[in-house]
């Protein structure tokens, strides 16, 4: 977990002679990095979460602090300390009304505090925290893996997490340039900003964790009612909108697995949906919404799905290559001229009904009927049973996963 602008200043204000002016709703958020900052323009440049001190050299300037908090705003960074006594002799009321009213902290620090001293504190409790990060996501990778951690590792992380409540996974997949890699860092790093730790605050309190593991981004929450579940989706697609977009990220969600020992379980559930989105070409698959699919694709053999479906419908795919329908295996089926095999699956999907099954592929009743016995024939089947149709019903299902 991210550490907060807030914590930072708790156990730093009587150092530095901090004072918070204005914006304390927005004191629980991410600080990844502090930054000296006398101009708005190189606010551009910034990945947000950023926290920036100044000393106000530009005072002279009318309205140029004004222009930079409105710019930092912008750009999702966390907050600013002005560094008064010298340059600016304390803070225009216009900044401290703007900054309380878009929830932005602002702080002040006397011109005799090093302002050198407080960046390479602060700059240093990130890294150290990172660090620690680092070190807590490694034993939390290992269970997700299913391996052993040490028994007080789960001392530890009991004052953080209920152990023995639910643990829900969102399995974020995506596929990156290196250039789009360090944008998707950062876009991370504004997820941890959902969350935040105030009891009252208006952002997602339960306790999770963020890590990356093979290839994918892993973020496990504890204890999130079935409600919440939209809302965080929507914010990660929000968020994440650009790499949704085309096609470059899907997101699995897992369903709620009982105890932190079970992170295996939440964590193969998980990325059995987002096997299923990117094979589907969907952005976001709920394992709980999967139904049928949940079983098929958490098979780890999807050669023998491919050759069972394969298999199956053989001789309707012989008789269409032979008569040139216009078909092709796993395509949506209301067509001009499907062929049997769609007109199969229109069949299955549409219970039997020959009215319902001619309108879905556009052709007369007395032509799918003959179809149909005509299939009766090639399958060796009548086709007239649930227990008869749900093998292919079956088939057809593990053409549209195109494996």
């Amino acid at each position: 977990m991210a550490i907060r602008f807030w914590e930072i200043y708790e156990e730093t204000r009587g150092l530095y002679q901090l004072r918070l002016l204005a914006g304390k709703s927005g004191m629980d958020s991410v600080v990844s990095w502090v930054h000296m900052v006398e101009d708005e323009t190189i606010v551009s440049r910034f990945g947000g979460t950023e926290l920036a001190v100044t000393t106000g050299i530009k005072a002279n300037t009318q309205g140029w602090l004004l222009r930079l908090v409105t710019a930092m705003k912008k750009a999702g960074c966390t907050g600013i300390i002005v560094n008064t006594g010298r340059h600016l002799p304390d803070v225009p009321q216009q900044v401290i009304d703007w900054c309380e009213q878009h929830g932005f902290p602002l702080l002040e620090m006397p011109w005799e505090i090093s302002v050198t001293q407080l960046i390479q504190d602060y700059c240093m409790r990130i890294m150290q925290q990172t660090h620690r990060e680092k070190q807590t996501g490694a034993l939390f990778a290992r269970l997700l893996l299913g391996r052993e951690v040490p028994e007080d590792f789960f001392e530890e992380i009991g004052s953080r997490f209920h152990l023995d409540g639910t643990f829900r996974i969102f399995c974020m997949k995506p596929v990156l340039t290196p250039e789009e890699n360090v944008l998707f860092r950062q876009a991370v790093l504004k997820l941890e900003n959902v969350f935040g730790l105030w009891k009252n605050g208006s952002k997602i309190r339960f306790p999770y964790f963020l890590l990356e593991l093979n290839e994918a981004w892993i973020l496990a929450v504890n204890d999130l009612p079935e409600q919440d579940v939209p809302e965080l989706t929507g914010q990660i697609e929000s968020l994440f909108g650009d790499f949704f977009a085309d096609g470059r990220l899907h997101l699995g969600i897992g369903p709620a697995c009982q105890n932190i020992r079970n992170l295996k379980l939440a964590l193969s559930r998980a990325r059995t949906a987002v096997k299923m989105a990117c094979h589907m070409d969907r952005k976001i698959v709920d394992f709980n919404q999967m139904g049928f699919f949940g079983i098929l694709f958490s098979s780890s053999d999807p050669e023998l799905l491919k050759s069972y479906a394969d298999s199956l419908l053989a001789p309707l795919d012989a008789y269409d290559s032979r008569h040139s329908a216009s078909f092709q295996a796993g395509s949506d089926f209301a067509r001009v001229g499907a062929g049997y095999a769609e007109t199969l699956r229109a069949y299955i999907e549409n219970d039997r009904s020959l009215v319902r099954t001619a309108e879905a592929t556009f052709t007369h009743r007395n032509t799918v009927s003959y179809r149909i016995q005509n299939m009766k024939r090639l399958l060796g089947s009548e086709l007239s049973t649930p227990g008869e149709l749900f093998p292919y019903q079956i088939a057809f299902w593990i053409r549209d996963m195109r494996l």
